[in-house]
């Protein structure tokens, strides 16, 4: 049996441990999730086998140390928001728009090819810190540019198109599974269909 679930709560880290406390979730994941049903391998299933305070403590085990009181909080959206963003250390980060999170290179788009020669560049430089990073949309930040990178770093994501975000709002908020052809457990066709959609309702809108 499968269903939705709302995420639970096991309380407040300081922003320094936050990579921390993912990896040691992620470890409880691996050593207790359920590997031999598909249908029940998710996280949230082993959170409910397990119950929210075990599956805590055993957070708290691997990680050495304790979560705090939770506090307040507030998510105002789970949208990605594209283009550059310069941080509180100087250093500059793009997020670009991969259509379902494939990244591949086709005759408009050859992002595949772009981030490779992205990735070639940063490794080309000693010091880099220069990084990709994945968004929980399925997109991808090109991240931790320094001045000195963001020059090239622009002029390649210009010649292979990763700097276009000029897509509708529909299609930048969009996104699929897999499906057919490689999910067993797809009855229909999703990802590669999703963009095919997402053109015939654009196309549907612009009359209104």
């Amino acid at each position: 049996k499968t269903y939705p679930r709302t995420g639970s709560m096991f309380g407040f880290v300081t922003y320094d441990q936050v990579h921390l406390v993912c990896e040691k979730i992620m470890l409880v994941q691996r050593d207790f999730g359920n590997r031999k049903d598909r249908k029940n391998a998710r996280l949230k299933y082993t959170v409910d086998t397990l119950g929210v305070e075990v599956y805590k403590e055993k957070v708290e085990e691997l990680w050495g140390s304790k979560f705090e009181a939770p506090r307040p909080f507030e998510i105002k959206d789970n949208f990605d928001h594209f283009g550059w963003i310069t941080d509180e250390t100087g250093k500059h980060h793009f997020t670009c728009f991969i259509e379902n999170g494939r990244v591949e290179d086709t005759p408009e788009l050859p992002q595949k090819t772009g981030l490779k020669k992205i990735a070639e560049y940063f490794q080309s430089r000693p010091n880099s810190q220069g990084t990709f990073r994945l968004t929980g949309n399925q997109h991808v930040l090109i991240s931790t540019v320094s001045d000195e990178e963001l020059p090239k770093v622009k002029e390649l994501m210009s010649e292979y198109k990763l700097d276009n975000t000029n897509f509708s709002g529909l299609r930048l908020s969009s996104a699929a599974c897999v499906a057919f052809p490689t999910c067993g457990l797809a009855m229909a066709e999703s990802e590669r269909y999703l963009p095919v959609l997402i053109t015939k309702l654009e196309e549907d809108l612009e009359e209104y």
